[in-house]
């Protein structure tokens, strides 16, 4: 593949510069997870996710519905593969690296969402990913026609209802109002959204497990796909202080002041930043010749 030169950010960096629907979601998250297995081969994986996609495909008629498409999903992923959410141990970093949900047939909402819609991709299907509060679930067609589906709980079906009220509460739906509201809060997200998604669930595990190189990286990769990201780059300087890299710390915060917002608070920032000069001065001065 031409990539055996490049590191694991090199790698990830190529795999998501194109316009967002040429990524290819499957090999972008296996190059996030090769930063922590910097050997993984990438193309096996990614021929295991073309198998289950082809078992997909051998079940279908040529005249099958969007439902008999569903049954197929769930008869290879769920029923005979056995691929479940990880609700036991939900933080665990290996629940958001594609290769170890593949190998344990486990994993958390946006990386088995991820392999969902692979799989559908190569079984010749468009599935889009649909952000909800604090969980992650795929879709397929549109109209009053939609699946919702959650591969989190073994790829059960999800009602638009079920789905709303997961973002805006039981209480604030009317049952007329539905079709307006699926249109603006079910939207598909795009894929650089659900590598972020993604990212940001290894930064976050890793920080519970005070892995903190390990979450700086997730934190560069996020700042690759989303450099605008203010939160991110105030986050990414924050772990950069953590490992001691008081010099990268200072170029993110630095970044970071710049491009806040006019008559954003940013004082915490600044003295943050004062002491980090300090402290990147005298990692300098202690340093060899």
């Amino acid at each position: 593949m031409g990539t055996s030169s490049l590191s694991p950010k090199e790698n990830f960096a190529r795999a998501t510069r194109c316009p967002d629907e040429e990524i290819n979601l499957g090999a972008a998250s296996l190059y996030a997870a090769s930063s922590e297995t910097p050997d993984l081969d990438v193309v096996a994986y990614q021929g295991r996710i073309a198998q289950f996609g082809k078992r997909v495909k051998s079940i279908l008629t040529d005249h099958h519905t969007k439902y008999d498409f569903v049954s197929a999903m769930h008869e290879v992923l769920f029923e005979k593969a056995g691929f479940k959410g990880d609700s036991k141990r939900y933080f665990d970093p290996k629940n958001s690296l594609l290769n170890e949900v593949i190998e344990r047939f486990k994993g958390n909402p946006v990386a088995l969402s991820i392999l969902y819609i692979e799989v559908a991709r190569v079984a010749g299907t468009n599935v889009d990913g649909i952000a909800l509060r604090k969980h992650f679930v795929v879709a397929l067609g549109s109209g009053d026609d939609r699946i919702y589906v959650d591969p989190f709980h073994k790829g059960g079906l999800l009602s638009r209802k079920e789905c709303l009220a997961s973002i805006l509460g039981e209480g604030n739906l009317k049952n007329d109002d539905y079709g307006d509201l699926e249109r603006n809060f079910l939207k598909p997200v795009s894929k650089r959204a659900i590598l972020r998604r993604l990212l940001s669930n290894l930064k976050v595990a890793h920080e519970k497990h005070k892995d903190y190189e390990l979450a700086l990286s997730a934190s560069e990769r996020i700042q690759l796909l989303d450099p605008s990201n203010l939160r991110n780059l105030s986050e990414l300087a924050h772990l950069q202080t953590k490992v001691g890299n008081f010099g990268d710390a200072v170029d993110s915060l630095t970044q970071f002041l710049e491009r806040s917002p006019s008559g954003t608070n940013t004082e915490q920032a600044e003295s943050a930043l004062r002491k980090l000069k300090a402290l990147a001065a005298r990692g300098s001065e202690e340093s060899p010749e």
